[in-house]
């Protein structure tokens, strides 16, 4: 027997049950969408603006390298200047006053006689020196061993030693001189200045 009508009635509870998920599934595919395309516009934004931030960085570049190409030499020199600084600040970190402590140890000299003269001198970044002094006859000699004896010429030193004592014979050209080594330490420069003012005063 052939059937000529359907019956609607039996399937129309399945029927609703695919009309609501086809209607959820068009909805949450068009949820998708919309955040695919919102998410789409912001690359599209970013990616916009990291160009442009490219391209104004491409020009500073450009622009920097001209001016460097352009002061070349002003940069050498200015680097050459900035070295030089370094050097001389480190120099003065590790330089030893070894100007100023001959100057001071010389007047001293020249308080205790005349012909006494410094031969060699070194001094390091402690204060540790070694000097030689000559002298030009036996007198002026003699006096200097007074003077080594006195507060004046002791209070500039930590510690003083003798080293060594020559005498070099008078030839043709020279005559007899007398050459005394001395080592030891320094004190500190500030203490030396003051111990010259010191002394200077008590002349006056």
């Amino acid at each position: 027997m052939i059937k000529k009508r359907i019956n609607l009635i039996i399937n129309r509870e399945d029927y609703r049950k695919y009309e609501e998920i086809f209607y959820y599934l068009q909805n949450g595919i068009y949820i998708i969408l919309l955040i695919f395309f919102i998410i789409l516009i912001y690359f599209l934004i970013n990616i916009n603006n990291l160009n442009k931030k490219i391209d104004y960085l491409n020009l500073e570049k450009t622009s920097i390298l001209k001016i460097i190409s352009a002061n070349t030499d002003k940069y050498a020199r200015l680097n050459y200047l900035r070295k030089k600084y370094s050097d001389l600040t480190n120099f003065l970190k590790e330089d030893s006053n070894s100007y100023q402590y001959y100057l001071l140890l010389n007047t001293s000299l020249q308080d205790s006689s005349q012909s006494a003269s410094i031969k060699t001198f070194i001094i390091d970044k402690d204060r540790n020196f070694e000097f030689t002094v000559i002298f030009s006859d036996f007198s002026s000699m003699r006096n200097f061993f007074q003077f080594l004896e006195t507060e004046k010429f002791l209070k500039n030193f930590e510690k003083i030693f003798l080293k060594n004592f020559h005498i070099i014979g008078a030839t043709v050209d020279k005559s007899e001189n007398y050459e005394l080594s001395f080592y030891g330490v320094f004190m500190p420069y500030e203490k030396l200045i003051n111990n010259y003012y010191e002394n200077n005063e008590n002349k006056d």
